[in-house]
């Protein structure tokens, strides 16, 4: 399965280096990685556990030797980002952006969004309550302030959650609200608006990570893909904005899972996108041959499909884990069914391949690692013991340096394999 993965993410266009995980699910939002981390997760393979200023969800990302992540203090309206020496999980700054208050679901914090990494920044999304504008603000890898930019006002049932991709000197923005918003490109290096597509609102806010793809086999293209309730699926030009092609009215409920390539051929450059919502929604979408044209959906699945987490897929198959915990692996051509597991946990954050094993980080504070290939075996189920004050685990892990990243509320712990 390592070789698959590595050629599934080469294909895509992905440049994969061991000591990057810049993103949201890391290189091109896939969720995959061929290193090699502990399975069994203990205190003889912890290399270090840090203590963060507050709880949040957002994902811990990883730049050669630092690590990046945010956290909240709810009483102060405030949150932080961080900066860590991944070796050693010593903290090496930390700076703060005022909130204040603002309605949130239950689930949801003010330290939800994950940042994105260049060579030299590290940009984040967040809420200002008092310039009622969601920021988006970068730093350098020093710590010093880069820019800010104001996104613009946000309406939604439920609180903001943003997570920014960069590419191709862009940071690429989903500002995707019930009251409108736009999908954005804003220059890395400095914040400036390079091109918005406008977003018709609706009754349904979306939180899906744009995926960022390379079009067929041509590799100076790359396209935006997003996805949601009012628009169903846009795929937009890198470089202008425009409409590569589209594909409407596939969503009735908000849009959290984010478009994954779960399939590309090698020879012809066609590929398939995961997209969804919940309640039966989960479809994977087939680009049109030619812009202009509408996408159309090549297979869906109607049950157990996830809310929240984001399925992985090798290339080959695609492993689809529910809130609820049923894991299901499907071909990703076809969406044929090939077995289905229960877990018996629940599950936002999403599950990684790493090394070929699956590893599952359930909201109660339980990693699962499985064999997924050709069939499903468990090899370990870990409580980390995240402590009494943490209600929910959801974020989802980060994997760089040969080693396993894992956020529990407010701390952060490292596994990796000790050298001899």
């Amino acid at each position: 399965m390592k070789l698959v993965a590595i050629l599934s993410l080469s294909l895509a266009g992905i440049a994969l280096a061991d000591d990057a995980w810049p993103r949201f699910r890391g290189p091109g939002g896939q969720g995959v990685s061929a290193q090699s981390v502990p399975v069994e997760l203990h205190a003889g393979n912890q290399a270090w556990s840090a203590d963060l200023p507050g709880p949040g969800s957002s994902s811990p990302v990883v730049w050669g030797n630092r690590l990046f992540v945010t956290a909240e203090d709810r009483e102060k309206g405030e949150i932080y980002l961080v900066a860590f020496d991944a070796g050693t999980g010593r903290r090496l700054w930390m700076r703060t952006e005022t909130v204040g208050e603002y309605h949130l679901h239950r689930f949801n914090n003010t330290a939800a969004a994950t940042p994105c990494l260049t060579d030299e920044f590290v940009i984040f999304a967040w809420y200002d309550a008092a310039r009622a504008a969601v920021m988006l603000s970068a730093y350098t890898h020093g710590g010093q302030r880069a820019w800010e930019r104001n996104l613009g006002p946000w309406k939604g049932q439920h609180g903001p959650s943003e997570n920014v991709v960069a590419a191709g000197g862009k940071v690429i923005v989903p500002h995707l609200h019930m009251g409108g918003g736009y999908v954005g490109a804003f220059a890395v290096n400095d914040g400036a608006p390079l091109w918005q597509v406008e977003y018709p609102g609706g009754s349904k806010t979306t939180y899906a990570t744009p995926l960022i793809r390379k079009v067929g086999r041509d590799a100076s293209r790359h396209e935006v893909v997003i996805s949601g309730t009012s628009i169903g699926v846009w795929a937009l030009d890198l470089e202008t904005g425009k409409k590569n092609w589209t594909l409407p009215g596939i969503f009735p409920q908000r849009t959290i899972v984010s478009p994954v390539e779960i399939f590309r051929d090698p020879d012809t450059g066609a590929s398939l996108i995961q997209v969804g919502c919940k309640s039966g929604n989960f479809f994977a979408v087939r680009p049109p041959p030619a812009s202009g044209k509408k996408g159309s959906v090549a297979w869906k699945i109607e049950k157990h499909d996830p809310y929240v987490p984001n399925p992985v897929s090798d290339g080959k198959t695609l492993y689809v884990l529910s809130d609820g915990g049923v894991l299901t692996a499907v071909e990703a051509r076809t969406g044929a069914r090939r077995w289905q597991e229960n877990l018996e946990a629940n599950f936002y954050a999403s599950p990684l391949l790493v090394g070929g094993h699956l590893y599952c980080l359930s909201r109660e504070g339980e990693m699962q690692v499985a064999e997924v290939a050709p069939k499903f075996k468990l090899l370990a189920r870990t409580d980390l013991q995240p402590g009494d004050e943490v209600e929910w685990t959801d974020a989802t892990p980060a994997v760089a340096n040969g080693s396993l990243y894992v956020r529990l509320g407010a701390r952060l712990d490292c596994y990796r394999t000790p050298q001899p």
